[in-house]
């Protein structure tokens, strides 16, 4: 149960950074049309993407770290099978995450294919 606190503890002041950060990361704030809903919604997806990405080779390196000092132990072995699984998962979310602003756009029923000629940058 402590240790259920602690994470709560850290996820919490960890949010109360990151919101106003992210609100003020914004070069433009105002949202004059469907193309500037879009290209948030891409600059996030990239941005997560790209976390998402590192954090993956991270564990993915932990997992290996596992197998080399797991000496025979099958449940040593077996946690850094589910390791290297779930950071795979993690990697196909996010690639499949890449897609989130064309489906966002065809559900308001907005043009995003005229959107897609501008470059977004991260």
């Amino acid at each position: 149960m402590e240790k259920f606190k602690k994470i709560t503890l850290w996820s919490v002041l960890a949010l109360q950074v990151i919101v106003p950060v992210l609100a003020l990361a914004q070069q433009d704030p105002a949202v004059r049309d469907f193309c500037d809903v879009i290209k948030v919604i891409e600059r996030i997806t990239r941005i997560l993407l790209v976390v998402l990405i590192v954090l993956a080779v991270i564990f993915i390196i932990m997992a290996a770290f596992k197998y080399l000092t797991a000496g025979g132990d099958s449940e040593k072995v077996a946690a850094a099978n589910k390791q290297i699984l779930y950071a795979a998962i993690a990697v196909a979310v996010g690639l499949l995450a890449t897609a989130v602003p064309r489906v966002v756009g065809s559900i308001l029923g907005g043009d995003a294919g005229t959107c897609a000629d501008v470059d977004v940058p991260l």
